[in-house]
């Protein structure tokens, strides 16, 4: 029987001043537990051409930034500016990781120069993800959990001056099980921090909120759905 994880993670972030909701809401649908990834199969290839998010994973930053600029010039040809957005965003965290942000002036050619002012701390800005958290409960949570049933992790954090998360404190978590694999997650992730009046400075009240769900038998919609 296959067993499947699911992982939502809803990020809100506390700027200098105020509270700010990050652009990026995501979900992680995740087998790595004692399966093998559900990426790893036929259509891996075709999946990675679509979801540069998986090519960053890899640090396959070369690939990723060319369906990022393809996704700008499409989302530009449609006047989709919300689709811009994300992609120029997108391209600008793939080219920072890559340390090839300063060798690529003209990337940024179709994206809106309000965007950019934010991304290149022209003007004040919220922190960011540069990489999101990969979550990977244990199989000590795997082997106990209930089917069906919605755990929940919830944790302040600040994000430093040099883009580093620290000082956790957990709101909400059930066992640690769960409340160490969100702290790592967390941990290894990349952020650009909060910018105010062109320095970057550290932002407290980072919050981020995961819920935890095992389906084997029981589909994590329907039970929660009753």
């Amino acid at each position: 029987m296959r067993t499947s994880l699911f992982v939502a993670a809803t990020l809100l972030v506390a700027s200098v001043n105020a509270v700010a909701q990050l652009k990026d809401s995501f979900e992680v649908v995740s087998a790595r537990t004692s399966l093998p990834s559900p990426i790893e199969n036929g259509t891996a290839a075709s999946v990675k051409r679509v979801n540069p998010e998986l090519l960053i994973a890899e640090r396959r930053y070369r690939e990723a930034t060319a369906v990022y600029t393809t996704q700008i010039q499409r989302a530009h040809d449609l006047n989709n500016m919300k689709q811009l957005n994300q992609a120029c965003l997108g391209l600008f965290r793939t080219l920072s990781l890559s340390k090839s942000l300063d060798s690529s002036p003209d990337a940024f050619s179709l994206c809106r120069s309000e965007e950019l002012d934010a991304l290149f701390a022209h003007v004040d800005r919220n922190p960011m993800f540069l990489t999101y958290p990969v979550f990977e409960p244990s199989l000590s949570w795997i082997n106990t959990a209930d089917p069906g049933r919605t755990y929940n992790v919830q944790v302040r954090f600040d994000i430093n001056e040099y883009g580093r998360a620290e000082n956790f404190d957990f709101i909400q978590h059930e066992g640690y099980y769960l409340s160490y694999p969100v702290l790592s997650a967390l941990k290894q992730s990349k952020y650009l921090p909060a910018v105010k009046q062109g320095k970057p400075v550290r932002s407290s009240g980072n919050f981020i909120q995961v819920t935890f769900c095992l389906e084997r038998g029981v589909r994590c919609q329907e039970r929660s759905g009753n």
